[in-house]
């Protein structure tokens, strides 16, 4: 087993793979769950997938402007080719978010090496500078001096692109960060998210993920590092919160089947799904 959305991750299976401890873990808490069976549509490709669809109607509130966490500590993949032509397309809109090219002529590199770095290099920039000179993921961007935002995102809504292209554009490892994916052997997905139940398997730790731990962001000791925003009252089912970016991510059958059955449920309600700005457009 692997975890999905890390399967090209640059630092391969030391990242994506499942742990024997782990697996047996997962096995253990399939068995006990309602289990939605239905289909997923990703990059084009389309699996069958098994969700753990009531952890769709846990609370959850992506509060990325008011985040101090480095969610976007690393590069997560090795870059597809849309996003590098995007970049490519919008290179200096691209340098005045990131200030990556001038970083790297300012390390020396000229224009034609710095565009062929982003072509080409797996965190496109040269291997030597990941993480370091250029800090945290390379499509990251600080607005300020405490939160962490994507390059790739906030350009796409400069640009007024839609949820599909937004989707289209950024890592899907990103766009539904923190939902996890596992994959069997036989191509199918499991897809849960993180909770007290299910985060000894999952690749995130639900206890250190705020936006969708409640209790967590109303502790003190979150709230010394984050005094601002993850109000209470805006928690939210991510069936909810993060509507659009599944239909967009996971395609719109896995949508309107996970809230039929949480509606079905009583899980949620019909009067909760009149949100009049989706999570994915917001603007900083």
């Amino acid at each position: 087993m692997r975890y999905f959305l890390f399967i090209n991750h640059p630092k391969g299976e030391e990242v994506f793979g499942v742990s024997k401890e782990r697996e047996n873990i997962f096995k253990e808490y399939i068995k006990r769950v309602d289990i939605l069976e239905t289909e997923v549509v990703i990059r084009d490709k389309k699996y069958i997938a098994k969700v753990d669809y009531t952890a769709f109607s846990n609370l959850s509130n992506f509060d990325c402007f008011n985040c101090q966490d480095p969610c976007c500590a690393d590069n997560p993949v090795i870059y597809e080719s849309n996003t590098r032509n995007f970049i490519l397309d919008n290179l200096q809109m691209y340098n005045n978010i990131t200030k990556n090219v001038d970083i790297l002529f300012e390390m020396g590199h000229s224009l034609e090496e710095t565009v062929k770095s982003i072509e080409e290099d797996k965190g496109m920039v040269p291997e030597q500078y990941e993480e370091k000179e250029i800090s945290l993921c390379t499509c990251s961007f600080k607005p300020n001096n405490e939160s962490v935002l994507c390059s790739l995102h906030s350009m796409c809504l400069q640009k007024g692109l839609t949820s599909k292209d937004i989707v289209k554009i950024k890592p899907t490892v990103c766009s539904l960060w923190p939902i996890d994916i596992i994959i069997d052997d036989e191509d199918v997905l499991y897809i849960t998210v993180p909770d007290d139940f299910t985060t000894g398997f999952t690749i995130e730790d639900y206890y250190d993920t705020p936006c969708v731990n409640k209790e967590l962001s109303m502790s003190s000791i979150f709230r010394r590092k984050n005094p601002n925003g993850f109000l209470e009252e805006d928690y939210k089912p991510v069936i909810i919160s993060y509507g659009e970016t599944l239909k967009q991510s996971l395609g719109n059958k896995f949508y309107e089947d996970v809230k039929t059955a949480l509606l079905e449920k009583e899980l949620v309600f019909d009067y909760e799904f009149k949100e009049e700005e989706t999570q994915i457009l917001k603007i900083f």
